[in-house]
């Protein structure tokens, strides 16, 4: 480990990953008093529906991106200066983003339009639509500006600057007596994503020209390769945009909306002791993504091992921390919730495990893995749905925590499992301390496959 920080405080990389902890510990954080804040201005049902809209919103978005943000990590070469499938990629996928917007604000306008035969809130879904056309360019700007190393402008502008002005202009909305109710709050949030993602937009056309918007589906050779992948990464996110709400779902369905409000707490604050492999994976995907680009199994493998150990023990430690501040911090919601206390430390104990996995679904999505990904997780997820069905009503919320356990183990195994199979790399915190760190590929192993 003292290994690892002081080749850290002697990398280029140091400040990236100091600006990827900042930036993601400042998102939580902010995003919490964001929550804080909605809760105590909006009633009950206003503010219900206000995290119904949000929460459609980004689950949209997360889709419409159609994956593009996914294919920009995996091929685009920031080491190969003004390589030319470089500016042919990133029109490729804002070909795809300006479809994905034009959609998203087709049937927003549809609904808008429809408002008065539709019930509430569904008549308020339009703004669920028009927030997932700029959260899907704003989650892929945040990918593309990661390539370059640029953290800062990758996270800084929807981590924190949105983050935080959202809460400060919700606050002082009340005070001037504007915030009326769900609807008021999510114009302000979508005004504010808007304004931080035009200015991403500035910085990308700064560096590709504004007429990159145009031709993206017409390259002869790539384009269809890009195309199958694109939709393999698309059917991924929806899978990921499924599992991000369902427990609470299901939660709410069976057992109640307050034991629904507690469990979408729990888990938010469960993401807090994941933050550092969010973090890390911020920086190292795109470095890992380039040993896979030019076949260096030996050099993934060291950087992984030694990023997921570090990973790993900072988790683990940010678990210690949030079994003994746990209650206190339940409690900022409402008095009741510090009953749940062990709940959330089950939920703790699998936002561990995934760290000690390492970046393994990461991996795949940059490795060739695309298609395996996502059998697996249909296949799994079915399992797992129906598994929270059956525990939900007679174990209540700590048998859908333990079950959450059970799933990210399981699916953490399947994804590890092509990843030593497929590129002959260990992702677990455990190859640190094994020669498969270090070490180069077996005599006659075969070379992976290309990333392209």
């Amino acid at each position: 480990m003292l290994t690892l920080v002081a080749r850290l405080r002697r990398s280029a990389r140091t400040q990236q990953f100091a600006s990827a902890f900042v930036a993601r510990i400042a998102s939580a954080v902010l995003g919490f008093v964001l929550l804080l804040v909605a809760s105590r201005l909006l009633t009950t049902y206003e503010y219900g529906v206000y995290v119904f809209l949000f929460s459609l919103g980004s689950g949209l978005g997360l889709i419409a991106v159609f994956g593009q943000q996914n294919l920009v990590l995996k091929h685009y070469r920031a080491q190969a200066g003004t390589w030319p499938l470089n500016d042919a990629l990133v029109r490729y996928n804002l070909g795809w983003l300006a479809v994905a917007i034009a959609v998203m604000l087709g049937v927003s306008a549809l609904v808008f339009f429809a408002e008065e035969s539709l019930p509430d809130p569904y008549h308020r879904l339009h703004l669920a639509c028009a927030f997932a056309a700029v959260f899907a360019l704003s989650e892929y700007l945040q990918s593309y500006f990661r390539v370059h190393g640029r953290i800062w402008l990758a996270l800084l502008p929807r981590e924190v600057v949105w983050r935080g002005a959202c809460s400060v202009l919700l606050w002082g909305a009340s005070i001037l007596g504007l915030l009326q109710g769900a609807t008021a709050a999510m114009e302000i949030v979508l005004g504010l994503l808007l304004l931080v993602t035009l200015y991403q937009i500035r910085h990308l056309a700064g560096h590709h020209g504004w007429d990159a918007w145009r031709g993206g589906f017409g390259h002869p050779e790539k384009a269809p390769g890009w195309r199958g992948e694109s939709l393999l990464f698309t059917a991924n996110n929806v899978m990921v945009a499924v599992t991000a709400y369902l427990e609470t779902v299901i939660v709410g369905a069976l057992l109640g909306m307050e034991q629904a409000a507690f469990y979408f707490v729990a888990l938010r604050y469960a993401t807090l002791v994941n933050l550092p492999s969010a973090a890390i994976d911020t920086v190292s995907m795109p470095m890992i993504a380039s040993h896979f680009q030019a076949r260096d199994r030996a050099g993934a493998q060291r950087l992984v091992g030694r990023l997921s150990l570090a990973s790993f023990a900072i988790s683990s430690a940010g678990a210690v921390v949030m079994a003994v501040g746990a209650p206190y911090a339940l409690a900022l919601f409402k008095p009741d919730f510090a009953a749940h206390t062990g709940v959330l430390m089950v939920l703790s104990l699998s936002s561990v495990v995934t760290a000690f996995f390492g970046p393994g679904a990461s991996l795949l999505t940059i490795g060739g893995g695309e298609r395996y990904i996502l059998l697996s997780n249909a296949a799994l997820f079915s399992i797992y749905a129906v598994l929270l069905c059956l525990v939900a009503v007679p174990f209540g919320i700590l048998g859908v925590a333990v079950a959450n356990v059970a799933w990210t183990i399981v699916i953490n195994l399947v994804l590890a499992r092509w990843v030593r199979r497929n590129w002959d790399v260990d992702s677990r915190a455990t190859a640190f301390f094994t020669r498969r760190a270090w070490g180069m590929a077996p005599a006659g192993h075969a070379a992976p496959q290309a990333a392209e």
